[in-house]
């Protein structure tokens, strides 16, 4: 079984985030998403519209 993982921040879900998903589903079996959390955006300047347990939820 071949995993593939990506991250992001996914704030306001949108098709180039859905388009990103199906072509890193299509590098392998498994697809692992992982999100960036609150903090780690704020190092990067970054202001979310939901907060990480709004987008993880």
């Amino acid at each position: 079984m071949k995993r593939v993982i990506t991250y992001g921040t996914f704030d306001l879900l949108h098709y180039g985030h859905i388009n990103l998903l199906k072509r890193a589903k299509e590098l392998g079996d498994y697809l692992i998403v992982c999100l960036s959390i609150d903090e780690f955006n704020a190092i990067k300047g970054k202001q979310c519209y939901f907060t990480y347990e709004e987008r993880n939820y």
